[in-house]
């Protein structure tokens, strides 16, 4: 079972007497000094709750806070009037400064801290976020009021959290039967990883080739570096362990020049398909010794593109010494096709390998 602070998409953990799945995760780095790490948790029935982890150096050293809270309304929270006594906030207050002291279900807050960044909101646009810290006179219960500055106004959000322990949340097993990361709209699954890889193949490459061709543009070279370069899009998009991913593609390239210098270009291609199949793995178990919290469930993606690259590489110095002329659709979709079905037989056996999703 993974560590608390190793938390990703899919997992699952028990707090306050029920079962949460892990939907989404999300950092943020405001400094150097200030780290927060967002995780979304999902039950059956209910309003969704944010597992929050933030890390702040201080003089004293670094504090680390664990809080779980949900959104609440904003009209729940009060200010200080300038009369004295408290107020509701409204919809349309806005305020150039966080309030030192709110009101917010009988007790009490004050400010702690403001971190400032920038967001997706609802829209998909990119705008200034701004979130306000309280906590309550014991520390035990924290408001989080966000300020989301649109161009049109100020809009604000309140979160309810309570202070935890990272022993009050405890990481459970994988559920058996299930994909580590929950299908959403825009995300591809594996199989439309290999749909998505397949149309680029056998369709977009030649296409594009023959209008290459047709025009006569020279720009074949760096056409063909789209295929491996949309295989580790994809993989990001299908949750894939970032730091495992460009780790590999970078051994993959190490390796590709070593196998060209070493053996050059007059083996067969069987030859060069057992290397790829014997360096992806190794590429991937050594790259995954980098990082904590790797498992089994990280590697296909990574492997498989290892295991392209390589190949890739190789397969196109072969295109450019043996292309019979500048433009050639037949050597091009060898060059790019030939490839795959190695690093696609890396990646299902690292796929059906890592189901469990345990630690590797």
């Amino acid at each position: 079972m993974p560590k608390l602070e190793d938390l990703r998409v899919g997992d699952w953990v028990r707090w306050d007497s029920r079962d949460w799945e892990v939907t989404d995760r999300d950092n943020y780095r405001e400094s150097s000094d200030y780290l927060e790490t967002q995780w979304e948790l999902q039950t059956g029935s209910g309003p969704a709750h944010y597992l929050v982890l933030s890390r702040e150096k201080k003089a004293a050293g670094t504090e680390e806070v664990w809080v779980c809270t949900r959104r609440t309304a904003i009209g729940g929270v009060q200010l200080p009037a300038k009369s004295g006594g408290w107020r509701g906030f409204k919809g349309k207050d806005s305020m150039e400064a966080a309030p030192e002291k709110v009101r917010f279900d009988g007790l009490e807050f004050s400010l702690d801290g403001r971190t400032e960044g920038r967001a997706e909101d609802d829209e998909g646009d990119t705008v200034d976020k701004l979130t306000w810290d309280y906590y309550d006179p014991t520390r035990s219960r924290n408001l989080a009021i966000e300020v989301w500055k649109e161009p049109d106004a100020d809009y604000y959000e309140a979160y309810d959290g309570r202070v935890l322990r990272p022993s009050d949340v405890t990481p459970l097993p994988p559920r058996p039967g299930r994909a580590r990361r929950r299908a959403v709209p825009g995300e591809a699954g594996p199989a439309g990883y290999a749909v998505a890889a397949a149309f680029g193949c056998l369709f977009f490459v030649p296409l594009a080739g023959g209008m290459l061709t047709a025009f006569d543009i020279a720009a074949e070279y760096l056409l063909a570096l789209l295929l491996p370069a949309f295989c580790v899009y994809m993989s990001l998009v299908t949750g894939a362990h970032r730091g495992l991913l460009l780790s590999s593609a970078a051994a993959a390239l190490a390796g590709a020049a070593l196998v060209l210098k070493v053996r050059g270009l007059g083996a067969s291609y069987w030859e060069y398909a057992v290397y790829g199949l014997l360096a992806g793995p190794a590429i991937i178990e050594g790259a995954s010794r980098l990082f904590g919290g790797i498992r089994s469930s990280d590697k296909p993606g990574s492997a498989g593109n290892a295991t392209l690259l390589l190949l890739f590489i190789i397969g196109f110095a072969h295109y450019i010494k043996a292309a019979p002329r500048p433009h050639n659709s037949s050597g091009l979709l060898a060059a790019c096709a030939l490839p795959a079905l190695p690093a696609l037989l890396v990646y299902l056996v690292y796929y059906f390998k890592g189901v469990s999703d345990e630690r590797a």
